[in-house]
């Protein structure tokens, strides 16, 4: 079988194929990292490692009410400062990856949102997507690939976070739910629009990879009765948009999201990613509570490829991979959430040979 075809097999059917999928995602300066510690300058990796997905670049388009470039503000050590088309301003690093620091917001209440970013985010704007030409070359070219293709995005908790950030998000949903409903369904709604122009005018993906993180490391954003509320009619209406085509759907959340996955099913998700170890998350439990009825990517801890110590990856990662044979579920090798320049290359792929060996149903 074909990696399109596994994957299609365990997302789409839900089924076990001869082998679990293979996928990973690395940081932005892990393959330089990787290129000092003897990797070829410039490999692919997912080439490399024989990986079963292809990110289509390019079709994650700008979701932000302005499309100015981010302007920088001030620049002085090791980070600088930007603000982002919804007024907001984040402090980055300059030369390293990682999760920017909220600084403040523009967009404070409903007042700033109706007035100033509401407008621009109600029709179809073709200068979302910088290089569709580019765009429509990649698509070409992931589709002669025998690998699973997709276009991927940002869903409403992410855009809300990245608007108004998460104080006067959970604020408003406990004073403001008119408010929060608004934004959600005008983003919701511009993500379609805007999805179904790259559909019909460079073509459909294999599935379409949506990301939302929705969790501390100890607990969801939000209780299960406010994702029920707020969040699962506007996944939902993404979902059976992406299914209306006969898509997969998958989605990516960090944190402790395992209270929300009733609901996340409700709203049809296929592939749940990256169901993190360091919550406290099982991939193995997840797929009991959901009768194997969605496929799962991830799991696998990143201490153990941190620790570059190879009994402790094998510690982890033959057991479970043991038990998803033994229960037949349809899983996708991943770690529980990205590779770090902090793992070494020859741990990789030592990780990569143990899913080899025991990854097969």
């Amino acid at each position: 079988m074909t990696s399109r075809e596994i994957i299609r097999a365990l997302i789409e059917e839900k089924t076990c194929p001869d082998r679990m999928g293979v996928f990973e995602e690395f940081w932005q300066d892990t393959q330089a990292e990787w290129e000092r510690q003897g990797l070829s300058p410039g490999v692919d990796l997912i080439e490399h490692f024989g990986h079963d997905f292809q990110p289509i670049q390019g079709s994650m388009f700008n979701t932000d009410p302005f499309l100015e470039e981010e302007e920088l503000l001030e620049a002085g050590g090791e980070t600088l400062i930007r603000v982002n088309g919804w007024g907001a301003r984040m402090r980055v690093w300059k030369d390293r990856p990682g999760v920017p620091e909220h600084l403040s917001f523009d967009m404070q209440d409903e007042g700033i949102w109706r007035s100033r970013y509401r407008e621009p985010l109600l029709q179809l704007d073709l200068d979302r997507f910088p290089d569709l030409d580019g765009l429509q070359a990649n698509y070409a070219a992931a589709q002669v690939s025998d690998r699973f293709c997709y276009f991927y995005n940002i869903l409403p908790t992410e855009i809300m976070r990245r608007s108004m950030g998460d104080i006067v998000m959970l604020e408003a949903m406990c004073l403001n739910p008119d408010w929060v409903h608004d934004l959600c369904s005008v983003v919701t709604d511009n993500l379609i629009d805007h999805l179904e122009y790259i559909f019909r005018e460079v073509g459909l993906p294999d599935g379409v990879w949506m990301y939302e993180d929705m969790g501390y490391t100890q607990a969801p954003f939000f209780s299960p009765e406010m994702y029920r509320e707020f969040l699962l009619p506007y996944h939902s209406k993404m979902g059976d948009f992406i299914h209306s085509y006969d898509l997969p759907f998958i989605l990516h959340s960090c944190g402790r999201i395992r209270p929300l996955l009733p609901l996340i099913a409700q709203a049809g998700v296929d592939c749940l990613q990256a169901i993190e170890a360091k919550a406290g998350q099982s991939v193995m439990e997840m797929a009991d509570a959901l009768d194997n009825s969605m496929a799962f990517m991830g799991n696998i801890d990143i201490r153990a490829f941190e620790s570059n110590d190879p009994r402790i990856l094998e510690a982890e990662i033959i057991p479970k991979l043991e038990t998803i044979r033994l229960n037949r579920i349809p899983y996708i090798f991943h770690s529980d959430h990205s590779i770090p320049r902090s793992v070494r290359f020859e741990t990789y792929e030592y990780a990569m040979h143990l899913q080899r060996t025991y990854g097969r149903y």
